[in-house]
């Protein structure tokens, strides 16, 4: 009859394991799992941009219809006269003023102020595009998809001296320096005439495919490298229309400023072929 194998045989016999033996990873399957999470950080990283960018362009669609109502409310206020684009002082107005200065100071909208041009004003506001770029404009755009159609463009306000203030917009607005039977909205006083009377309302409701305000530069003034491309990957610009009604448009097919046979997007009055 054999002896039992004591235990400590019995374990001397065994081959010695660490005590943490197969409780972790080895560097083969390490790295197998960083290359799957690597594979799916790619593809879901371009889902999650196209998400927040989709967010952002309805943001600025908010933006463009809360200005809307503010342009009509102004109006309503007034006589049935659209807001000026500004008040240019070099043309005789007694001071100067641009359009989102004016319905800020009449407490149609709120919004931040910089007493400065170059410096940019804190914090967001209707005039703020979320796609926009945070600096202040350098040079004119010179085309559609020009990065400084993306900047802002510093409306100054001395109509309340001496505190004379800034506001920072991003948005462009239909109109010209003197030429009121073409676009809704100019300048006061106007260019060459000096005109101090400009357009109303009543003028554009026919129009119902006319822009009022879009993603864009200054004033547009008959230039159509102002409509900016800043959505989609700087393949889209919004548009807001006098009904009040916003979208997101190609914009490399908007037509131009000056197309009178226009119909989805009709930017200007058909009075004359000039």
């Amino acid at each position: 009859m054999k002896a039992p194998i004591s235990v400590t045989n019995e374990w001397r016999a065994s081959p010695r394991r660490p005590p943490d033996a197969g409780s972790g990873f080895t560097l083969v399957e390490l790295l197998v799992v960083i290359a799957i999470i690597s594979i799916l950080a790619a593809m879901l990283l371009p889902a999650l941009a196209q998400a927040k960018e989709k967010a952002r362009s309805v943001s600025c669609l908010n933006n463009l219809k809360q200005m809307g109502t503010a342009l009509v409310l102004y109006a309503g206020d007034h006589n049935d006269f659209l807001v000026p684009a500004e008040y240019d002082l070099r043309n005789g107005a007694p001071f100067q003023e641009g359009w989102p200065t004016i319905l800020y100071r009449l407490k149609y909208v709120p919004a931040h102020t910089s007493s400065t041009f170059y410096n940019l004003t804190p914090g967001n506001s209707v005039f703020r595009c979320p796609s926009g770029l945070p600096q202040i404009y350098r040079f004119n755009p010179s085309s559609r998809d020009d990065p400084e159609g993306a900047t802002a463009w510093p409306y100054p306000s001395d109509s309340v001296r001496p505190k004379r203030f800034f506001i920072d917009c991003w948005y462009g607005i239909n109109g010209s320096t003197g030429n009121p039977q073409k676009w809704p909205f100019t300048r006061i006083p106007m260019d060459g005439t000096k005109n101090n009377v400009g357009n109303k309302l009543a003028a554009v409701a026919p129009f119902a495919r006319m822009p009022s305000l879009f993603d864009g530069f200054w004033i547009h003034n008959g230039k159509d490298d102002r409509i900016n491309a800043r959505h989609s990957r700087n393949t889209r610009t919004n548009i807001l229309f006098f009904d009040n009604s916003a979208a997101a448009f190609d914009t490399f097919r908007i037509p131009s400023v000056h197309d009178l046979t226009a119909t989805d997007i009709r930017w200007r009055f058909p009075l004359t072929g000039s």
